[in-house]
């Protein structure tokens, strides 16, 4: 019985990576909106100061990104760490969190990808909207990627 259950362990971290889906991409929504919004406001304190430095298109476009990377960072963080962490905190069940992982990449690049770049695809154009696809990209992908390394250690241990 018990080996039949370790065999199935990968379905309870899919219900749990499931359910911390909704929480993990409102806060990487708001995340998004908190940093532009700190952002604005060091912008607005740096611009009191005269100086001769003004914000070009490359400062714009690498604030899209890198914004754009860090909040979806979060939110993608959230979704899959916070299970993995759980479990490993209080339970002492062995779950394989790869399949969750895997699961994630398509419904990640569906609901929080590409209708989220459709969006922006009306709104901005050019430069500006690669810029926030790549930040799309890099915060998906990368805490997927670690979370997969800190699985893989956290099995090895």
């Amino acid at each position: 019985m018990k080996n039949t259950l370790n065999k199935f362990n990968f379905i309870l971290g899919i219900l749990s990576v499931i359910i911390t889906f909704f929480p993990g991409m409102l806060i990487g929504e708001f995340a998004i909106i908190a940093i532009n919004v700190i952002g604005k406001i060091i912008n607005s304190i740096i611009s009191i100061f005269p100086s001769i430095y003004l914000r070009g298109f490359i400062d714009i476009i690498f604030e899209a990104f890198a914004f754009t990377a860090i909040g979806r960072g979060i939110g993608v963080a959230f979704i899959i760490f916070i299970p993995i962490l759980l479990f490993r905190k209080f339970t002492k069940l062995n779950i394989n969190w790869l399949p969750s992982i895997i699961i994630l990449v398509p419904i990640l690049l569906w609901f929080g990808g590409i209708r989220q770049i459709e969006r922006y695809a009306e709104l901005y154009e050019g430069l500006y909207f690669v810029s926030i696809s790549a930040g799309f990209i890099l915060g998906t992908f990368l805490p997927l990627y670690y979370a997969y390394l800190f699985s893989k250690e956290v099995d090895k241990s």
